[in-house]
């Protein structure tokens, strides 16, 4: 009697743990769920999700709601969002950008041929006759040997340069090769024509070598920029910082005596030295400055363990709210930028709230203001809720496009840390092979949420089925890509239509690095950055700071 009370027993404790074991994260992570968030965030009551609008009480609301349900944690002291202290300037500006050369004035009209901005708080501001520096592009880079401010003064005057970084659309060591680096960002050049001194820093802008076309940028055109609150004003930055098409740059290269493709080709050189051009520039801007709060929202799942160290999950809830109209439609829904990536989240979130206990913690971040300058991922490494040192890695992800189920898990920022083999790892297993991004030269590593984790030393990554759709095939793939970032990105066709848009790929990669995190939570490792990496010693510094 007393063996068979046993083997009940043993039996009953066996089919509990297999119970458990059978119920998976992977299983709580549903395409209902997903399309049900997704639906929802992009729905037009929304009016495109733009911080500080008057719908972001209302998208914040749904994102808590949900983490609530699911059982989260608030990470924030009891609180499930954070503030995040927001300047917003609106800009009128000049109906022409004025240049006088030797061959006469060009005028340069504003939205079609020019846009400029600022967050210097002034009111009005003024480039009167302002000389014009060509500086190649803008780079400050002692260990490429390159300096393209060397030898001249560029304080008070406006500053040309080109968008990228010289190792665009080569195989060359020089730099990255046609991988950009941060320098070819465009917010890092307005940062260093800023460190220089200049009044303005005036991008010339390409396609290929932005990442998207022209029509990305006029849509920003006399519409309100986020910026959070400095307590300087911004005294130190450009007084006019933007943008001019190529073409316009054409006319003024041309009237200042040399072709846009000599003024590359002097740029390209590694030898290149910046030099004054016969031209002045004039424009003026008035802005508008309001303060206000937009806000992070955040859960956590604490660790057991070793709840102070933690893994970090983020995507970024804003988009460009309503804007110029185009096909008669003037809001920028934003579903797969980003309410895709919000639902990835969320229903990882959930996978972890269902899962057995961790060994570390692990929190979720709906940051705001990404489409402004990954603001409000920004403001939480500055203000995080664990140290930088306790942070194991960022997981983000972002732009989920809708085309069913993928072969591949593309890796922006391939290379750069361990934490492409933990990806790796998950990946086969779904019967997946990892990819490097297929246009390094469009720098996505820095133009998500992850890079404010990156830039202090957090090893990221930012991965997603992208480049080999199964029913379509990797050709055909590319070119739906193609087709989105020149048709759909940050445009009001962005929308999500459960008859056209397959949803499966995106279920696929949220099982997949809800694994990876989950893996993560309950190692005891704490995966580096590649020799070759230029965080790796912020990150050394960082470890060593916690010993």
């Amino acid at each position: 009697m007393k063996k068979l009370m046993l083997l009940c027993l043993l039996n009953i404790l066996l089919i509990s743990c297999s119970v458990k074991k059978d119920k998976s994260g992977e299983e709580v992570i549903t395409y209902s769920n997903i399309e049900k968030h997704i639906d929802e965030l992009a729905d037009d009551k929304y009016k495109g999700r733009a911080p500080m609008s008057d719908t972001e009480e209302a998208v914040v609301s749904y994102i808590t709601q949900q983490m609530k349900e699911m059982g989260l944690e608030a990470a924030n002291n009891g609180q499930f969002t954070q503030d995040v202290p927001i300047l917003s300037v609106t800009s009128q500006i000049s109906d022409y950008l004025t240049f006088s050369t030797p061959e006469g004035n060009l005028k340069f009209q504003k939205i079609t041929e020019y846009v400029t901005f600022s967050r210097k708080m002034e009111e009005e501001m003024e480039l009167d006759g302002s000389e014009v520096v060509f500086a190649g592009f803008g780079i400050v880079a002692p260990e490429f040997g390159r300096n393209d401010y060397n030898g001249l003064d560029v304080k008070g005057k406006t500053v040309l340069v080109f968008v990228n970084d010289p190792g665009y659309g080569t195989d060359s060591p020089y730099f990255k090769g046609n991988t950009m680096t941060y320098y070819g960002r465009w917010t890092y050049k307005f940062e260093e024509a800023a460190r220089q001194g200049a009044k303005a820093c005036i991008i010339v802008h390409e396609t290929g070598q932005a990442g998207y076309p022209w029509q990305v940028v006029r849509n920003n055109g006399e519409t309100a920029k986020f910026y959070l609150q400095p307590e300087d004003g911004y005294k130190d930055r450009c007084l006019f910082e933007g943008w001019i098409t190529k073409s316009s740059a054409e006319q003024l290269f041309k009237a200042c005596g040399l072709t846009f493709d000599e003024a590359k080709g002097l740029a390209l050189k590694k030898a290149f030295r910046p030099f004054q051009l016969p031209a002045k520039a004039s424009a003026w801007m008035k802005n508008e400055f309001t303060t206000g709060t937009s806000k992070n929202v955040c859960g956590l799942v604490k660790g057991k363990d070793k709840p102070d160290e933690v893994v970090v999950f983020t995507a970024h809830w804003d988009h460009l709210g309503v804007g110029a109209r185009i096909d008669g439609d003037s809001i920028y829904n934003g579903a797969t930028d980003n309410a895709s990536a919000v639902s990835w989240m969320l229903e990882i979130a959930r996978a972890f709230a269902t899962s057995e206990p961790l060994s570390r913690s692990v929190l979720f971040l709906a940051v705001t203001a990404e489409e402004s300058g990954l603001l409000g991922s920004e403001y939480y490494v500055k203000n995080p809720f664990f140290p930088m040192n306790k942070t194991v890695a960022c997981i983000n992800t972002d732009v989920i496009l809708f085309l069913g189920e993928f072969k591949d898990i593309t890796l922006t920022g391939f290379g750069q840390s361990e934490l492409d083999q933990w990806v790796e790892q998950e990946a086969i297993k779904q019967g997946k092979y990892i990819a490097p991004d297929p246009n390094p030269e469009n720098g996505m590593y820095f133009r998500s949420d992850q890079f404010p984790f990156v830039k202090v030393g957090v090893p990221a990554i930012f991965g997603k089925g992208y480049i080999d759709a199964k029913a379509l095939g990797k050709e055909k793939t590319l070119e739906a890509i193609a087709s989105y970032w020149k048709n759909v990105y940050h445009k009001p066709c962005d929308e999500y239509v459960s008859e056209r848009d397959n949803l499966a790929g995106l279920v696929q990669d949220a099982k997949l690095m809800y694994n990876v995190g989950n893996n993560l939570a309950n190692s005891n490792e704490w995966p580096s950055w590649n020799e070759s990496s230029e965080f790796k010693g912020i990150r050394d510094q960082s470890l060593k700071e916690r010993q």
